[in-house]
């Protein structure tokens, strides 16, 4: 028997891997190019979302600190507010009374603190009614700060008085610009 030689040629072999391992580098450079793009958008993204994050978290905290800031001052303002009504039902608080004085058109207005008077008032010009009603607040003791409640009384069916009303508690609501705690009623007697 002849034995035969057999010859392979590698080289369409090898053409041919060539070619292949050519395709898979140009294509996994490609990937690796879309991939990075991918991850750049991701960072992208993620870096976006974390300045949204903390900016969310940072008016958090701010409404947070406001409310909790809301919250300790109205529980000092309802200590205050306790102690201005404590005083009003007590019968310490401001009152402020209006009467007529002999004639029609004259009338008087008594600042009290309680039982002590603080002023009697017969003035028409306002800007003095404010001045002095400010100065009886002050002997009285109160600070722009306090809470302060006072009543106004008057009686509506006479002339003076009737008239008088709207001097005196516009001197009044000019003073609550300074004194922003200061309430006051209108009680009108004569009904």
């Amino acid at each position: 028997m002849k034995v035969r030689e057999i010859i392979l040629d590698f080289t369409s072999l090898l053409d041919v891997t060539m070619i292949i391992l050519f395709f898979f580098v140009l294509y996994s450079s490609l990937d690796v190019e879309n991939a990075s793009e991918k991850a750049k958008a991701a960072e992208a993204s993620y870096t976006e979302m974390q300045a949204q994050n903390e900016k969310e978290q940072q008016e958090w905290r701010e409404k947070a600190s406001e409310e909790w800031e809301r919250i300790l001052t109205a529980d000092a303002n309802a200590a205050n507010n306790q102690k201005a009504l404590s005083a009003y039902n007590e019968g310490t608080g401001l009152a402020f009374n209006l009467h007529e004085v002999e004639r029609g058109d004259i009338w008087s207005l008594s600042v009290l603190s309680g039982k002590k008077k603080l002023d009697e008032i017969s003035s028409d010009d306002k800007y003095e009614l404010k001045d002095r009603l400010k100065e009886c607040i002050e002997n009285a003791g109160y600070n722009k700060d306090d809470v302060i409640i006072g009543t106004f009384t008057f009686d509506g069916s006479s002339y003076g008085t009737a008239k008088a009303v709207p001097t005196i508690e516009e001197a009044i609501r000019d003073i609550q610009r300074e004194y922003k705690s200061l309430y006051f009623t209108s009680i009108n007697i004569s009904r």
